[in-house]
């Protein structure tokens, strides 16, 4: 009888070290899924950040650009709402398509949307600007002295919990035309 226990007390440990064992590799397995979430996320954050920094070097607006004076009507001769993004201009290859590269001005960003690859994978990216009221800057149907750019970036290894629901991801700057 004596050889019974000590089979029951080396199954009962096998089980609580199997318990033990299980508890760090899901904890393991969680904490690894929680670094590649943070390290893509700054990646999402570099590239935004890129393209905010890319689109604040450019002309407030196509009537200012290779401008020799500033517009004679601020803001009335900015560009409409309708005729927000590139101009058929900035078309320097002939293809009937603006690149990214050929933007000139800042609204230029408006509707583009493009993949970048990086080594941490694909990301979807979209902007979009607008006019915003100057004192709440919130989107505005008229011509004013600010526009913001709104940048969301989306991939495929960025999803809530593995729900399949990718995590949409949005920075957005404002500028001032007279701050330049």
């Amino acid at each position: 009888m004596v050889g019974y226990g000590e089979l029951l007390q080396t199954i009962g440990a096998m089980v609580i070290f199997s318990l033990i064992l299980l508890s760090a590799t899901s904890m393991i397995q969680r904490n690894t899924y929680m670094q590649i979430e943070g390290e893509l996320e700054q990646e999402v954050i570099a590239l935004a950040q890129d393209i905010i920094e890319e689109a604040r070097t450019k002309e407030f607006d196509e009537v200012s650009v290779d401008a020799a004076a500033p517009p004679a009507d601020i803001p009335g001769d900015f560009a409409t709402l309708s005729t927000l993004g590139p101009e058929a201009n900035d078309d320097q290859n002939g293809d009937g398509k603006v690149s990214r590269h050929e933007f000139d001005d800042f609204d230029d960003y408006h509707d583009w949307d493009d993949v970048i690859e990086t080594e941490h994978g694909e990301f979807n990216i979209q902007a979009e600007v607008f006019y915003v009221d100057e004192t709440n800057y919130d989107s505005t149907n008229t011509q004013t002295t600010f526009k913001k750019l709104r940048v969301y970036i989306t991939s495929k290894y960025l999803n809530r919990q593995n729900s399949g629901n990718l995590t949409l991801y949005s920075l957005e700057f404002v500028r001032n035309y007279y701050a330049d």
